[in-house]
């Protein structure tokens, strides 16, 4: 079941090649991940079932990062972020 629900990330930046840690681009950001798609290299904060955390994730990276967004994944595939939602509010509503 856990690696059906979907996960939750915000997307910070995106890069043609890999940065190096410590790149000025990541402005001090320590704790990030990434994920290859179409030749890009996206990066990535946080990862959590809970769509209401990674909301106020992105609401306090927003001053370093004004193009972040949230992105979602299931089974380490990107998926639709509303699809994403609405299976987030309809299972905790049942659970």
């Amino acid at each position: 079941m856990a690696d059906k629900v979907p996960i939750f990330k915000v997307q910070i930046l995106v890069a043609s090649s890999k940065l190096k840690n410590g790149d000025a681009h990541l402005k001090g950001l320590k704790d990030y991940d990434y994920y290859q798609e179409a030749g890009y290299y996206k990066y990535t904060v946080g990862a959590s079932a809970n769509y209401n955390e990674i909301y106020r994730l992105r609401k306090q990276v927003l001053d370093k990062f004004p193009e972040a967004f949230i992105i979602a994944f299931r089974n380490g595939q990107r998926m639709d972020v509303q699809e994403a939602v609405r299976e987030f509010r309809r299972l905790r509503i049942k659970g």
